[in-house]
């Protein structure tokens, strides 16, 4: 293993995407035919704002190795931050083919198709996701987990600082879903973000959107974790009304 990789992989992991950039160009610079450093190099460009630099190296990785299913999820990213969700579904669905565990990978390829406006297909991606989170641990490892020896101390920075990765992503699926009136679904993904990091999941949007679907629809409140689901705001009461003025008396 090339000694600045790991250090790629620790600013990667701190969204430091300009110092990971630079290891990982050392290693693919010393070592061209490393599929993995070339993956995450373009990831990192991705971030960047550099799209055609990032392209071109997550091509190179996967023109390596076609079968690496990370390469493919980081093309799917790549052009997500740009906003191109056609593409980036399709990237997503061969990371997905070659990595049919990966519930990140479902859970983006959903986000994806929705925004392209296929919300059949985006609804049986999340399905999927959900179907898969229920037998992977509280805390996931990264998606298409870097293969490297690390000791246990690295294994744990790494599972912290990813779970509160996707937490994020949880909150947006479950927010997704919400949107597409599949309210169990939503309050299962919401649960799952709640697992990895109970604070965001209080103060994100969730709570208060469902609140209001709950008002609108006038069905049941739902019970989530972290406490009852915060009261809608009561118009004001009416003040005293002020006198009305009297008829002149001719």
């Amino acid at each position: 293993m090339h000694p600045r990789y790991d250090l790629g992989v620790h600013y990667y992991l701190r969204r430091e995407y300009a110092r990971a950039a630079e290891a990982f160009a050392d290693v693919v610079r010393d070592r061209p035919d490393d599929g993995r450093a070339w993956s995450y190099y373009g990831i990192c460009l991705a971030h960047l704002g550099q799209g055609p630099e990032a392209e071109a190296a997550l091509s190179r990785a996967i023109g390596i190795a076609p079968a690496n299913g990370e390469a493919w999820f980081h093309l799917g990213v790549a052009r997500a931050l740009r906003e191109e969700w056609g593409e980036a579904a399709s990237a997503y669905r061969r990371a997905v083919a070659l990595a049919p565990t990966d519930m990140v990978a479902w859970h983006r390829l959903g986000v994806a198709l929705a925004e392209s406006g296929d919300e059949n297909a985006a609804a049986v991606a999340f399905e999927r996701a959900l179907v898969l989170s229920r037998d992977v641990p509280a805390v996931p490892g990264l998606p298409g987990a870097i293969d490297r020896e690390s000791d246990d101390a690295h294994d744990a920075e790494v599972g912290a600082r990813e779970g509160g990765r996707e937490a994020k992503s949880w909150l947006d699926l479950a927010l997704s879903l919400l949107s597409l009136g599949e309210e169990e679904e939503a309050v299962a993904a919401y649960e799952r973000a709640f697992t990895l990091d109970p604070d965001r999941a209080q103060h994100s949007l969730f709570r208060p959107m469902l609140r209001l679907l709950t008002v609108v629809e006038g069905g049941p409140e739902t019970d989530l974790p972290g406490g009852p689901l915060d009261a809608a705001p009561s118009p004001p009461a009416p003040g005293p009304r002020p006198p009305g003025r009297r008829p002149e008396v001719g």
